[in-house]
């Protein structure tokens, strides 16, 4: 297609309007010095061919081959010309496939909000992996509650939040859970109770996120207590899951954590389900409603998968 660009010739620059066609194919003659092959290569007969040549040193003023009955030779000012033709059309090539990229969801920026227990649980990571991103895929992420995602989605500082309380349906955005799990107790190993009940767990030591992290998912955790019948004897009051397994790991008293922390508990700490507490921790992806980027319809899709 036509396009205008800027070359160098020896040491002069100039603005030539031409066919990215002609330089196409001047880069093949050039490289062979021959326009019978160059012909052959290019899958054109040779007159248009030699016709193209002509055009284009007629346009830039300049001989670019001496000609030699049947051979061509570049002179000085063609080889510098060849030079600055084949960076360009390499930076072309590039710059065209980046675009397709970017209506595949192969390329782009994504930035992506999520809660800590989406790390804690894999599930952003393992995402990511799948997603098999390139050099082309700039991904950022941010731990934010999930009322701060919400405001980051609204003024689309964000692309995509992973959290554990949705917006109210509305027209403004999509969601879709994709993750659940439940959440365990975790005992100190010299306070191991085998089988508790809520009665075994009433008044017993407790480790808990600070109040002022997170009231609403503080006030959650209470309340479930109370349904179950007991009422933790907060102790201990710290910032985050890994600080309160640390915690109980020391003897400190007990906590509840999501199931995936299990893994990483040292020996120190005896895990165990509960079935009759009615408390799991949820994550949701949500989304501006008629967000067509296709990086987004792609990790989405890969969400879905784990």
């Amino acid at each position: 297609m036509p396009g205008s660009a800027i070359l160098k010739i020896g040491t002069f620059e100039t603005k030539i309007v031409v066919d990215i066609r002609i330089l196409r194919s001047f880069s093949v003659v050039g490289e062979l010095e021959h326009i019978g092959q160059a012909a052959e290569k290019l899958h054109i007969s040779q007159s248009p061919l030699s016709r193209q040549i002509q055009l284009l040193e007629n346009e830039l003023g300049v001989e670019l081959f001496h000609r030699e009955k049947k051979r061509l030779r570049l002179t000085s000012e063609g080889k510098h010309f060849l030079s600055e033709v084949q960076a360009f059309l390499k930076h072309h090539d590039r710059l065209k496939d980046r675009g397709k990229n970017l209506g595949k969801g192969l390329a782009g920026r994504l930035d992506i909000g999520y809660v800590e227990a989406a790390i804690h649980s894999r599930l952003l990571p393992d995402t990511l992996a799948r997603l098999g991103c390139t050099s082309d895929v700039d991904i950022r992420l941010y731990g934010f509650r999930s009322k701060q995602q919400i405001e980051c989605l609204r003024d689309r500082t964000l692309d995509l939040a992973l959290l554990h309380t949705p917006p109210a349906t509305s027209e403004e955005f999509e969601q879709r859970k994709v993750f659940s799990e439940p959440i365990v107790l975790a005992m100190p190993k010299n306070m191991t109770l085998s089988a508790p009940q809520p009665e075994d767990l009433d008044h017993q030591p407790w480790i808990a996120d600070q109040e002022g992290l997170n009231p609403a998912a503080r006030a959650r955790l209470l309340n479930a207590c109370a349904a179950s019948g007991f009422t933790p004897n907060i102790r201990l009051e710290v910032s985050g899951p890994l600080a309160a397994l640390s915690c109980v790991e020391a003897g400190l008293g007990f906590t509840f954590v999501q199931k995936s922390l299990a893994r990483i508990s040292s020996a120190n700490v005896s895990i165990v389900e509960l079935p009759w507490f009615p408390l799991e921790v949820s994550i949701h992806a949500v989304w501006k409603r008629n967000d067509t980027k296709p990086l987004i319809q792609r990790i989405l899709s890969a969400l879905k998968d784990f």
